[in-house]
């Protein structure tokens, strides 16, 4: 804008000063040739007495006092009637052509005098012609050179260069500030965009009058505007708050496969927590994970809504796909990950848990039946060996029922059905009254059995505590060596309630010991069954544990015992 403005006002000056030097010119030439004109005729009419022109001794006297009077050349010419040249005092002795119709020479014998203007080829200037009657047969013309209007041009033209320069710097430099004066209002204007939409702020910044209405716009539009980006903020601040406190995880696509918003789960669940979403970035920067890539190409293919489950590290994620469609075309893709993980887990757990129970049951049930069919049948006849058949479907049912037992205590716990019983509890006297159980079949297998507790109180149900005391401690003698020890320990460290049970047993390989705590996992199924467990002991333990917020840990040698920790918080 500054150079256009600059440049207009250049042409226009330019342009002016072209006029006015053209008019200056012809103004100088008229006032120069009508300065010529009235010398000329001032010279005439005081001369023309026909007295001074009588006689060639007269003229010349005449001719020669009127030259020494000007500083320029003046040619005097007497014509006749009929048009020959009476006298000249340029041409001496030469023949001059007729004159008679000589416009001025014409003019001058029907109305006294005359005048023309009209170039001479001879000295290549023009010429100014004035004559007038001297008497009725006789007509006195004086001429003098003149300067043709271009010859005056050409004279003055230094003059007008000279001028025409001065005027450009002139204008020049006055463009140069009346721009900068021009311009700055709306530089100001612009400058001070957020001052003047600010109501405080704008008392302190001039504005012009003019520009007034302007900034008055400008105001309303920011308030408008402002408004509108306060509305998306708070809706984009919003989405971010909500997306990015969702468990689920949240990716949004365009139809190009660029990412457009994620969030924290969304980066987690796909195996990627240090995406940086700066900008667009296409999916296959996020994972490259063939089958997920595949399923949101198909989903965009097809315009088709798809639920894919895949497993990442152990954990398991099953892909919501919903395609964004307008009309025909798929402009974008929202996609929904749900981390079902514990679904998954439970599924397996409940699928081995019935796969087990009925191997666990069905072996001792197939044992009580086939030994009381050989009962029924007659093939056991004699009374020892009855005795002895008969114990043995004494100990499966009893073991039958143990593992019913355990199953439905195990079941209880999960459903945390007598959490309302949790009462304060000290942990010293449920262990005294488990050791005192226990110390029986402890002295039975050459097991000595101590404990270390000082009153510690926490709140809890009784039974619970009280089963997974049992079980730890009836694990360590079970497993134990002869001559062996256990002992038990119950105190406070760093805000923790700390429960402690050591053995000196054979101890766990370090491939079993992520694994004891499963629902009829055995280490040695063989001396498991020797010892009547279930397999489900150390799985009461853990969810037990787990129902107080509590931590396990396994710290055990093979062959040379285990200690299993129980911390829960204080």
């Amino acid at each position: 804008m500054k150079r256009r403005l600059f440049l207009i006002i250049l042409l226009i000056s330019f342009l002016s000063s072209s006029a006015v030097s053209i008019v200056t010119s012809k103004v100088y030439y008229d006032l120069y040739a009508a300065d010529a004109k009235n010398q000329i005729q001032t010279i005439l009419g005081l001369t023309k007495e026909e007295s001074n022109w009588k006689d060639n001794q007269a003229i010349n006297l005449s001719v020669n006092k009127i030259l020494s009077t000007v500083n320029y050349s003046i040619r005097f010419t007497i014509v006749d009637i009929d048009g020959d040249v009476v006298y000249d005092n340029r041409a001496k002795n030469e023949v001059l052509e007729n004159h008679k119709d000589r416009p001025e020479i014409k003019s001058a014998f029907q109305n006294g005098r005359g005048e023309y203007i009209r170039r001479s080829d001879t000295i290549s200037t023009d010429m100014y012609y004035y004559a007038e009657k001297i008497n009725e047969n006789e007509v006195l013309r004086l001429s003098r050179e003149i300067s043709s209007i271009n010859q005056v041009f050409i004279n003055i033209l230094p003059l007008i260069v000279f001028s025409f320069v001065a005027l450009f710097v002139v204008v020049y430099i006055c463009a140069n500030i009346f721009i900068k004066k021009i311009l700055k209002p709306i530089n100001l204007l612009a400058g001070s965009i957020n001052e003047i939409t600010d109501d405080k702020k704008h008392k302190d910044v001039y504005i012009y009058e003019e520009l007034e209405p302007i900034s008055r716009r400008f105001r309303e539009q920011r308030l408008k505007i402002n408004q509108y980006i306060n509305e998306l903020k708070y809706e984009r601040d919003t989405i971010n708050i909500i997306t990015d406190n969702m468990r689920e995880g949240f990716i949004l696509l365009n139809k190009d496969k660029n990412i457009l918003s994620i969030n924290k789960s969304g980066k987690e669940m796909v195996g990627n927590d240090k995406f940086d979403l700066q900008n667009e970035r296409n999916i296959i920067e996020l994972t490259r994970n063939k089958n997920i890539l595949s399923k949101i190409d198909l989903s965009f293919k097809e315009n088709k809504h798809i639920a894919y489950d895949s497993e990442n590290d152990g954990n398991y994620f099953r892909y919501y796909l919903s395609p964004v469609a307008d009309k025909e075309n798929v402009t974008g893709m929202l996609i929904l990950i749900e981390d079902i993980t514990i679904t998954k887990n439970a599924e397996i757990i409940r699928s081995e848990f019935s796969a087990n129970v009925s191997h666990e049951l069905k072996t001792p049930l197939t044992t009580i039946i086939g030994f009381a069919e050989l009962i029924k049948e007659g093939l056991i006849t004699d009374v020892d060996s009855i005795k002895k058949y008969s114990s043995m479907i004494n100990n499966e049912g009893l073991r039958l029922i143990s593992l019913i037992e355990d199953i439905m205590r195990l079941s209880k716990i999960e459903e945390n059905t007598d959490k309302n019983e949790d009462t304060i509890i000290n942990l010293k006297d449920v262990l005294n009254k488990v050791v005192s159980l226990l110390e029986v079949k402890a002295e039975d297998l050459n097991i000595n059995l101590s404990f270390e507790a000082t009153d510690i109180y926490m709140k809890a149900n009784y039974n619970y505590i009280s089963e997974l005391f049992y079980n730890l401690i009836d694990n360590a003698i079970k497993y134990n060596k002869e001559n062996g020890s256990v002992i038990a320990k119950i105190y406070e460290k760093d805000g923790f309630i700390i429960t402690s049970v050591k053995d000196t047993g054979v101890g766990i390989a370090k491939e079993h010991q992520h694994r004891i705590f499963e629902r009829f996992y055995r280490v040695d199924k063989s001396r498991s069954k020797d010892t009547g467990g279930t397999g489900l002991g150390l799985s009461i333990v853990k969810h037990i544990a787990e129902l107080y917020k509590g931590q396990i840990k396994v710290e055990s040698i093979e062959g040379d015992g285990t200690e299993i920790i129980v911390k829960f918080p204080q």
